[in-house]
């Protein structure tokens, strides 16, 4: 095979790339959206709530704040990310839950079409949620990482977010005590901190780090 040859064969056999040309909007999800929305999501949904996407209409302090941003190119939409306020009503909380969820966000879903992944879309999608919640209020992004996707720790990684240990949660300072949020033992819990002042913090009496100044 000449060296013309080779090169053409090599072309071929790289991974083609995203189709996408041109302008793209993003803009809240609507309830057409649906049966678009569902078919993103259908390989990297890891749990439930992901697929109950009622929540992302309604008013703010009834879905928790949630948002939900579609991708759309052509009239199709090409990718979605969603993010909703934690449920911590619990007992004996000194911070109001409402008050929790404007300030901590958890990032529920992040898709793009296969044929368009590699071109930004993830990165441009999930940036425009974040400075729209930061915009709203909010203090810190959290996330899980599911069994088997290690290919995310290092893409999370390099957009700037921590990443712990599978299991572990994250403990967060949430009025006087610090409390475990996000704990699910086969998930691994990123986090970012969106405005100045929240960072892990070690506290007296607690061996892991304490996310501090979120709520």
């Amino acid at each position: 095979m000449g060296r013309a040859s080779r090169r053409r064969a090599e072309r071929r056999a790289q991974p083609k790339r995203p189709t996408i040309t041109g302008s793209v909007t993003l803009r809240p999800m609507e309830r057409s959206d649906l049966p678009e929305v569902r078919e993103l999501l259908k390989d990297v949904a890891d749990n439930a709530s992901s697929q109950n996407l009622d929540i992302y209409f309604g008013e703010p302090a009834d879905n928790r704040f949630a948002a939900c941003l579609v991708a759309e190119h052509e009239g199709e939409a090409v990718g979605v990310v969603g993010g909703v306020g934690p449920n911590l009503a619990l007992p004996g909380l000194a911070v109001p839950g409402t008050e929790i969820a404007r300030r901590i966000r958890l990032l529920d879903f992040l898709a793009v079409r296969p044929a368009d992944r590699g071109a930004g879309m993830g990165t441009l999608l999930i940036n425009t949620l974040l400075d729209r919640f930061r915009a709203d209020g909010a203090r810190l992004m959290v996330t899980y990482l599911a069994p088997g996707r290690h290919e995310l720790v290092p893409v999370y990684t390099a957009w700037g977010w921590t990443i712990g240990e599978r299991g572990a949660g994250l403990p967060v300072q949430i009025g006087p005590d610090p409390l475990v949020i996000a704990e699910n033992p086969a998930f691994r819990t990123a986090w970012k901190a969106l405005v100045p002042g929240v960072r892990a913090t070690s506290l007296p009496g607690i061996r892991v780090p304490v996310v501090t100044g979120a709520a």
